[in-house]
């Protein structure tokens, strides 16, 4: 990884944790796992319809990839918080 784009990540999860952070509602926290929820859903899609291999595979991943940020944005929420999200 370059060092521009390690900077980069490195700033975007201090954002991300600042946001959770300050979100004693969970207000955005929840809108976050909304659009998570949102383009796991598309890409979840994808994969019912017709396409090589390797875009499936793709699809897969993404899918995957966001239902793990779910989990890993509520975990961080709930650990900050000391407490569940409220639906």
């Amino acid at each position: 990884m370059s060092e521009e784009l390690n900077d980069n990540v490195l700033a975007d999860m201090t954002k991300l944790e600042k946001t959770l952070t300050e979100d004693l509602t969970g207000d955005r926290t929840r809108a976050i796992l909304a659009y998570f929820d949102k383009v796991a859903e598309a890409s979840a899609k994808a994969l019912q319809t017709p396409a090589n291999d390797g875009e499936r595979q793709m699809a897969s991943r993404l899918s995957e990839g966001f239902r793990a940020s779910q989990r890993i944005v509520r975990h961080v929420w709930e650990t900050l918080h000391a407490a569940s999200l409220p639906a």
